[in-house]
């Protein structure tokens, strides 16, 4: 093959990379999620990257605790990022469906199948701790006492002077 048109070949393949990338650009700045709580107290809207846009709540919400309120605003949000990761990977896999980069990509989508919340007998969710309950302290194990270097005296001075002290 000529060296002319191999360079136009490969211009060719160039030009078409690049709108072909300037496209998937385009539908991935398009991507938005949009996810309602099941209950309907919460809709959150995250961008292509999972960045909350927005969140709104509706007259329901009020019957939560504040605590039963932001398990829903997580929930919602969660789904909502997944969905947006999902969105993503449909738009890219055309291009890079089967590789590793695919692969890579579609690893970072956010599972979302968690256990769903308990239930109150008026269908509020609930939670056995509260925002301001504090997990369980381990106890700290007892200092063990350091022995003296050699050639040091034990008169609590340690060669750095009252300036650190």
């Amino acid at each position: 093959m000529e060296p002319e048109r191999m360079i136009a070949d490969l211009e060719a393949r160039a030009r078409d990379l690049a709108q072909r990338s300037q496209e998937m650009q385009e539908q991935i700045r398009q991507v938005t999620a949009t996810v309602r709580s099941p209950d309907g107290a919460v809709t959150v809207t995250v961008a292509p990257n999972g960045a909350v846009q927005g969140i709104d709540f509706s007259p329901r919400a009020v019957e939560f605790s504040h605590v039963q309120l932001g398990q829903v605003v997580m929930a919602t949000l969660r789904r909502a990022q997944a969905q947006a990761a999902q969105q993503v990977a449909a738009v890219v896999e055309p291009q890079f469906g089967g590789t590793a980069a695919m692969d890579f990509l579609t690893s970072f989508i956010p599972q979302v199948e968690e256990p769903p919340p308990a239930q109150g007998d008026d269908g509020s969710f609930l939670r056995s701790d509260s925002w301001d309950a504090r997990p369980p302290q381990r106890p700290t194990p007892p200092q063990r006492p350091t022995p003296p270097r050699p050639g040091r005296s034990d008169d609590g001075d340690d060669d750095f002077g009252p300036v650190l002290r």
